[in-house]
């Protein structure tokens, strides 16, 4: 009616929606693999480590806000790291450098900024 084709617009708000998800998808791969990055450079200190995790998930969380990611980093957080120590404490595996219950301290951080990580990443390829 006031001449703008109905489709045309449909499609320009389809094509902002599927450019910020890749734009999210591209901001995650790069946070997640910096991150990794981060990780493996310093290893060996388990409280460096740590802080990165917490800093990392703060950033992200500050410049781009979602209430649904504490959810996901929190069941991260607790569920990933009961089954490692699961895991450590039947020996199937072991840490170098563990902190307590033979996990280092940073890994609670990591299963959940992983878990967070995961279903972002995960999200923007099945979204259309």
């Amino acid at each position: 009616m006031n001449g703008v084709d109905e489709s045309t617009a449909g499609a320009t708000g389809q094509g902002c929606k599927t450019q910020s998800s890749r734009l999210g998808l591209v901001r995650d791969l790069f946070i997640f693999w910096f991150v990794i990055f981060l990780v493996v450079l310093c290893w060996t200190n388990n409280i460096l480590v740590t802080a990165i995790l917490i800093a990392a998930y703060g950033v992200r969380y500050y410049f781009w806000p979602n209430k649904e990611d504490h959810v996901l980093y929190i069941g991260g957080a607790i569920l990933g790291p009961i089954a490692e120590i699961i895991a450590t404490k039947v020996g199937i595996w072991q840490y170098t450098l563990p902190t307590f219950l033979n996990i280092p301290l940073w890994l609670p951080f990591a299963w959940g900024f992983a878990a967070v990580l995961i279903i972002r990443i995960t999200l923007a390829f099945v979204k259309k």
